[in-house]
């Protein structure tokens, strides 16, 4: 595949006037601290889930966002997160149901402990419920150190695969509830160096 380069600034403004953005409002420089190109955009004028999907893809990721605005840019990068949850659960569930496991799914019950919801992922890949996943608070989970030590991480369909896809693909997040890895100091500590 051949790489293109990034496209202009001239491009690239032509391309956020085209979401309904007054080029006014729009600049572009290099800055030397961040060693990159900078759109900054003062005011997004009247928001829709049309405009922000535009100027997401009107962006190259080459260049970075600042929307001087701070609650614009807070409803652009709430937006953005939600743009990117529907493709990863889009994507888990690709991948789920080519493997026949679509249907394994689990549910989140926000009247039930999150330990019960890890356990039902757990299950949903046919690994020992208690055996990957543990809390780190009420809407928290993350892998459990051992768990990450001893991982075949040179297979594709590993359970690591598995779980971080069941998850992306339930309704957990539509909760607040994440995901995530523990530092390397943490595992560290769990393998008593």
């Amino acid at each position: 595949m051949i790489d293109l380069p990034p496209p202009t600034y001239e491009e690239t403004v032509q391309a956020i006037v085209q979401c309904d953005i007054a080029r006014a409002n729009v600049s572009i420089e290099y800055a030397d601290l961040m060693q990159s190109d900078v759109v900054t955009i003062s005011d997004l004028g009247e928001m829709s889930d049309l405009k922000l999907r535009c100027l997401r893809a009107a962006i190259h990721p080459f260049y970075i966002l600042t929307i001087e605005d701070e609650e614009q840019s807070e409803a652009f990068y709430e937006f953005s997160r939600r743009e990117d949850r529907s493709l990863e659960k889009a994507q888990a569930r690709e991948w789920l149901r080519a493997r026949g496991m679509l249907g394994r799914v689990p549910a989140f019950d926000p009247d039930q402990p999150i330990e019960q919801f890890a356990a039902a992922l757990e299950s949903a890949c046919e690994l020992d419920e208690g055996s990957v996943l543990t809390s780190l608070g009420p809407s928290t989970l993350t892998f459990k150190p051992e768990y990450l030590q001893d991982l075949d991480y040179t297979t594709a369909d590993n359970s690591l695969s598995c779980i971080t896809r069941m998850f992306a693909a339930s309704d957990a997040a539509d909760h607040d509830i994440s995901l995530g890895f523990i530092g390397n100091e943490a595992v560290e500590e769990g393998d008593g160096s």
